[in-house]
């Protein structure tokens, strides 16, 4: 019974030293989360290992507030390092609010290659300036130590590609005792083949698929040199109508591995790695009120109009708002109104004639002969809404 007694007693020593240690836990887990951000079509992942925390890619400037609220949840206030894939601004728009806020970062990573933007206009350049700090270029083969037995690995890209900015995503491959997972950026078919032919892919658990879907990536012979367990893709059918591509989702499944698509998880998915299983939990942020349902968009081309509409049983604030266009790339922050249900609210622009709640300082916003898209986000960043000019490319 005395050594009963002693036992019970020393296990309580260990766990009540263990719950004074910072980091330390009694049922610490050291399994890899990787926490996909729905925020339409754009990349953000946040990757948790142990005690370290790395950001790949930001996503758009307007979903930043998304990207904060998910910090928030996690308790993040310090990341190991921030990897930009590429200079486009579903990859890089949320820089600049990240170097704008109070969050730690270690380091600013990015990859030596790329082509069509100047380096003093580089947006992780930008980021780490704002900072005092400078950007730490990747090449093929560096090697990013990310706790212990876990590190990323740069794969491509291999050379410069001239034609299309997407063929110079930095890909990497996340290595742990627990598994794998690679980062393949907007990579295409070119940087693709380039990177099969040097032989750089070896088996990974989870595949972060390349370009939002496209058909024009994730070939048959990356999948199996990689063989996925599981492939995450960041799209919004609404803004990008041919993502997921079905040939890519065939693909895919031909493959044997489960697939996630962004569009389809409330705010964000949480992909569990550990032991080599691969599990999956659609997560809904519990720091914020729910999402408001029942907002509707329309689009007016001839009067240039987009008109709001609260269909629900609650008023709806548009103090933190920010209406979206995407063909014109170009977005604006709602002034403090708010829409009583059953009632509309109407944006318009230099063009449009008649009565307007909300003027646009542009003399246009709908594109009038190629596709455009409207997305309407919350002040945390969640899309309230989504329409499009009926038009097709």
């Amino acid at each position: 019974m005395r050594t009963v007694s002693f036992i019970l007693i020393m296990v309580c020593m260990v766990s009540l030293l263990c719950s004074m240690i910072p980091g330390v836990s009694e049922n610490s887990d050291d399994s890899i989360k990787l926490l996909c951000l729905n925020i339409g079509k754009a990349d953000c992942m946040l990757l948790l290992y142990q005690d370290e925390a790395y950001l790949i890619d930001t996503g758009y400037a307007q979903t930043y507030p998304a990207l904060e609220t998910a910090l928030a949840q996690y308790g993040i206030t310090h990341l190991n390092g921030v990897f930009l894939t590429h200079c486009h601004k579903d990859h890089d728009g949320g820089l600049i609010p990240l170097a704008q806020s109070g969050i730690q970062v270690d380091a600013w990573y990015a990859s030596s290659i790329y082509y069509d933007v100047k380096e003093g206009e580089h947006a992780a350049v930008l980021a780490a300036k704002m900072r005092g700090q400078e950007v730490s270029w990747l090449k093929a083969g560096d090697v990013i130590s990310a706790g212990s037995g876990a590190s990323f690995t740069v794969l491509g890209p291999l050379s410069v590609n001239t034609d299309n900015e997407n063929n110079n995503s930095l890909v990497m491959r996340f290595s742990s005792p627990h598994g794998s997972i690679l980062f393949a950026g907007d990579m295409k078919e070119e940087e693709e083949f380039d990177l099969l032919a040097a032989n750089a892919f070896a088996a990974c658990d989870i595949l972060k698929v390349g370009h939002h879907g496209d058909s024009g990536a994730t070939t048959k012979d990356l999948l199996r040199a990689v063989q996925p367990k599981a492939a995450v893709i960041f799209t919004s059918t609404d803004e990008e109508p041919d993502t997921p591509a079905s040939s890519t989702l065939k693909r895919l499944k031909q493959s044997g591995c489960q697939v996630y698509v962004s569009q389809e998880w409330q705010d964000a998915l949480l992909l569990t790695l550990k032991n080599g299983f691969v599990q999956a939990e659609d997560i809904l942020w519990n720091s914020v009120p729910p999402l408001q349902k029942g907002i509707t968009l329309s689009i007016d081309l001839e009067n240039d109009t987009l008109t709001i509409r609260n269909g629900s049983s609650n008023a709806l604030a548009l103090d933190g708002c920010i209406l979206y266009s995407a063909k014109g790339d170009d977005a604006l922050a709602l002034p403090d109104a708010v829409i009583q249900p059953g009632q509309a609210y109407v944006v318009g622009s230099k063009t449009t004639e008649g009565n307007m709640d909300c003027k646009w300082d542009v003399k246009r916003v709908w594109h009038q002969k190629k596709l455009d898209t409207a997305v309407l986000y919350d002040m945390y960043g969640r899309a309230l809404a989504r329409t499009n000019n009926g038009l097709f490319e």
